[in-house]
């Protein structure tokens, strides 16, 4: 669930959205952060459950704990998914914040770092928002200490490439066992400015990867991640929109989770959205090919990769089910059901070698 996307005080270069970022060209904008909004978002979430059973909800903005009512409203869903994950930026992580959240007992959160130091966050914090690295840093040492089971996101740019080893050094001798480092190469047109040079950069994650286990994700995300940033273009096929959707915080539905396109519709006009088009609206015949064929596509690859990779038997379920979002009972069990249900098309679409 993404609510209000626009209202973000960062200033990522490489952000999907940048252009509406800018908080004095949101209409309202102030209003939008001061008002408690929960009771709208909670009506598009009754409308949504109407016809969909999801254990798992993944809830951004947008920098979602900018906004009033945020942490509450984190703890009214708990209490209706199995697992809530909380993408965030790190800024607005104060201790009592944290000690709120880790008392719910099935919410994580992804922090999006693009490493350990400030270099390595070049794209994410230009100089006038450099002081933030060290709130930032800061507060995942609190998330770590308050409990909480972390993700790290890092957008490998050409800043940072050649320093993600030495950032999963930094977090495997702090944070063993505690975090989980998803890295991917920035994805849609931007990459043609900032994308990581072809080369080796990740090698010795894959050639080492024992030695990372405890902070790395399953060892065929960390190679499909390799490969890429080896130069190619991506060819794994892309099962995740018959896995979720994404809903926004209006109401609008949009196929793929991680491809901001036009919706499918709106709930608010159409209760039975998710009933009627889920699966058979043409945008599905887009996203469901043997291989990637949209250009954004072909240099998206997301941390939701793992669920590909599951599905195409190169990750086991004991390796998923420790993630922090899919290990719950509920959700383990849905995602092995739609294995079963998809396997005879996965296994003509597994891709040797790559």
């Amino acid at each position: 669930m993404v609510i209000e996307e626009q209202l973000c005080q960062m200033r990522c270069s490489y952000c999907l959205t940048e252009e509406y970022n800018l908080l004095m060209n949101v209409p309202d904008a102030k209003l939008r952060l001061t008002t408690d909004r929960r009771e709208d978002w909670k009506a598009i979430l009754d409308l949504y459950h109407e016809n969909v059973d999801a254990p798992i909800m993944r809830l951004s903005g947008g920098e979602f704990f900018w906004l009033k009512g945020s942490t509450e409203f984190v703890a009214e869903a708990c209490q209706r998914y199995e697992t809530v994950q909380v993408i965030t930026n790190g800024v607005f992580l104060t201790e009592h914040r944290l000690q709120a959240l880790s008392a719910l007992g099935n919410c994580t959160l992804s922090i999006s770092l693009d490493g350990h130091t400030l270099e390595l966050n070049g794209h994410r914090l230009p100089a006038k928002q450099a002081r933030l690295h060290d709130t930032i840093m800061r507060h995942l040492d609190n998330a770590v200490n308050a409990g909480l089971r972390l993700e790290i996101q890092s957008v490998l740019t050409d800043v940072n490439v050649h320093g993600q080893v030495a950032f999963a050094e930094f977090l495997r001798d702090r944070y063993d066992g505690k975090v989980t480092l998803y890295f991917f190469p920035v994805r849609g047109e931007i990459i043609k400015q900032m994308g990581p040079p072809p080369g080796e950069h990740l090698a010795p994650l894959v050639e080492h990867y024992d030695e990372f286990a405890g902070v790395l994700p399953p060892k065929a995300f960390v190679e499909h991640i390799h490969e890429k940033v080896r130069g190619g273009k991506r060819t794994l096929p892309c099962y995740i929109t018959s896995m979720m959707v994404q809903l926004f915080g209006q109401g609008d539905v949009s196929a793929c989770p991680h491809a901001w396109i036009k919706p499918m519709g709106n709930l608010n006009s159409e209760p039975l959205l998710v009933i009627e088009k889920y699966g058979n609206h043409q945008h599905y015949d887009f996203f469901m090919q043997d291989r990637p064929r949209f250009p954004f596509c072909q240099t998206c690859v997301t941390p939701s990769d793992v669920l590909n990779l599951y599905l195409l038997d190169r990750v086991s379920d004991e390796e998923i089910s420790r993630s922090a979002i899919y290990g719950g009972p509920r959700s383990m069990q849905r995602l092995k059901e739609i294995k079963t249900a998809f396997a005879p098309v996965l296994k003509q679409s597994a891709e040797p070698g790559e």
